[in-house]
């Protein structure tokens, strides 16, 4: 990441929950949202992900997964994510 310092406009219970982290795990709060952003994929990310895995099942067992199949594996994928966060 950069080496410039930014700043970013949060709640005060944001702020205090990321200091608190930081302080748990011995870092910075830059440190810490610097780890918490480059583990998130982005959407674009995720699709070329998604794009080279489809890819290795062909080579591998010669089957082409079918765009149905892409897309009910991506509704069960949010469906369990919507789930985790209801929790």
């Amino acid at each position: 990441m950069a080496d410039q310092d930014t700043s970013i406009k949060t709640t005060k219970d944001v702020r205090d929950r990321l200091r608190t982290l930081a302080r748990e795990r011995g870092t910075t709060m830059n440190d810490l949202l610097e780890e918490l952003v480059t583990r998130e994929l982005t959407q674009q990310e995720r699709e070329e992900r998604a794009r080279l895995a489809m890819e290795e099942i062909r080579q591998t067992t010669g089957v082409t997964v079918s765009d149905e199949a892409r897309r009910r594996a991506q509704k069960f994928l949010q469906d369990l994510q919507g789930e985790g966060r209801a929790a």
